[in-house]
């Protein structure tokens, strides 16, 4: 099931904002509304935003359909963050099943932050309502289909409206974008391809008994899975719509080894890992070479790093399995129905303690190569491209992160938001690219 597509009566009742809004944020009641703030994320995102908006003295609010649910939070964060002692932060009514309340919602601030997963059933009803209200939109999700379909519909109305549409403000793919931007921008000579390693790891040994995922993200997995030839569907429309062309994959290193740490006399296992990386970053250059006209020639890969040879093919085997066996709808419902016992206690509604998060870290590793006219001081013959006489190099950068899922997506998430409000006049409106929010 699909979240609700607001049909022409209701578009024709609400319509788009009857003026274009260049200041946004002198319009509204808030600055900002998390949305689904009492999910397992957004209470990680109203924590981090209790802190964000002293800072920056902003004005915000939570929304979602479970009040109750809303005040436990609130009550934690007075509890926890300073300064709320004399403060009330205001909750808000909305449930994506009745669209006339996320209408009002989104029509009294300037950014919602939605927190409501999966996106492909809840989230477009909330992009739709920002759009429609002329309120600028950023989340968290890393499910390409929700992104690519939203792109493709709603991005001629957003640019319409005055509205800043910007997805996949979290893990995935703040530090492979940024990443990629900055190594380029680094780079001495030519860059040809990158090759992107993430690697998800503890930061010490913890004994315990919790779940290691949400299952939010077990669901958001699934259906993933499950709807590959949707987005197979969108995302070859919105290849054509915005004339995008996407690197094709090396069947040579779907399994291969690499030298992660470079510290370290190793090689480690790795699989090929594309989504939803790899196409956040094709519009990414896409973008720079149209827009910017910036000489973006250059191929980008992602892979995990497993380490061991076994760890990767139990990573594949069970990939390829639920690939296999979310092709089935009914065998898709059980597993999205009864995540808890269809993935072993991996993932479960209460999600990882908070000792397994604080030692969760992330280490992102991007290997540039390309060509240099400079000899560098190590060179010797095979360095050498014989085509011009240039010479091999390669650069390679680490992004680390700690608690990754939800630490670090809180603070990257509430960032974006906020230079929405800050910068919004020279940020592209419609279903824009991160590189140009954060």
């Amino acid at each position: 099931m699909e979240g609700k597509t607001l049909n022409q009566e209701t578009i024709a009742k609400h319509g788009p904002a009857d003026e274009q809004i260049t200041n946004i944020k002198s319009k509204r009641q808030y600055d900002i509304i998390v949305f689904g703030a009492s999910g397992f994320t957004g209470q990680f995102v109203v924590m981090e935003m209790g802190r964000f908006s002293q800072i920056y003295n902003l004005t915000w609010a939570i929304a979602g359909r479970n009040t109750d649910k809303l005040q436990d939070v609130l009550n934690k964060l007075y509890k926890t963050v300073d300064g709320y002692e004399d403060k009330k932060i205001d909750i808000i009514y909305a449930d994506v099943q009745d669209i006339n309340t996320v209408m009002r919602m989104a029509q009294t601030t300037s950014v919602v932050i939605n927190c409501t997963g999966p996106y492909y059933i809840y989230g477009e009803v909330v992009v739709k309502s920002c759009v429609l209200t002329s309120t600028h939109y950023v989340d968290v999700t890393g499910e390409s289909l929700f992104m690519e379909k939203m792109a493709y519909i709603y991005n001629g109305q957003a640019e319409e409206n005055n509205s800043i549409i910007v997805s996949a403000l979290g893990m995935e793919s703040v530090p492979a974008d940024l990443g990629v931007e900055f190594l380029y921008k680094n780079f001495s000579g030519e860059l040809k391809n990158v090759d992107m390693y993430m690697k998800l790891y503890s930061s010490s040994f913890v004994l315990t008994n919790s779940a290691m995922i949400h299952d939010g993200t077990w669901k958001s997995a699934i259906l993933h899975m499950a709807t590959y030839k949707q987005r197979k569907y969108y995302r070859n429309l919105l290849d054509e719509l915005m004339g995008i062309t996407r690197v094709k994959p090396n069947v040579s290193k779907i399994l291969h080894r690499r030298q992660i740490n470079m510290k370290a006399d190793k090689e480690e296992w790795c699989l090929a890992f594309p989504e939803p990386d790899q196409a956040v970053i094709a519009r990414s250059v896409h973008h720079a070479k149209t827009k910017d006209n910036l000489p973006y020639n250059f191929n980008v890969r992602n892979y995990m790093v497993f380490g061991g040879l076994i760890s990767a093919i139990i990573g594949l085997f069970v990939f390829v399995l639920l690939s296999i066996m979310t092709s089935f709808n009914p065998i898709k419902t059980l597993l999205v129905r009864y995540p808890k016992w269809c993935s072993f206690g991996i993932a479960t509604e209460t999600g990882p303690n908070e000792k397994l998060l604080e030692n969760s870290r992330m280490s992102l590793t991007l290997i540039g190569h390309g060509t240099t006219s400079e000899k560098p001081p190590t060179a010797n013959l095979k360095d050498i491209t014989h085509k011009d006489n240039t010479y091999k190099r390669q650069t390679i950068i680490k992004v680390k992160a700690k608690n990754p899922g939800y630490g670090f997506t809180s603070k990257a998430v509430i960032l974006g938001a906020i230079t929405i409000i800050k910068d919004q006049i020279n940020i592209p409106k419609g279903y824009t690219i991160f590189l140009l929010v954060v």
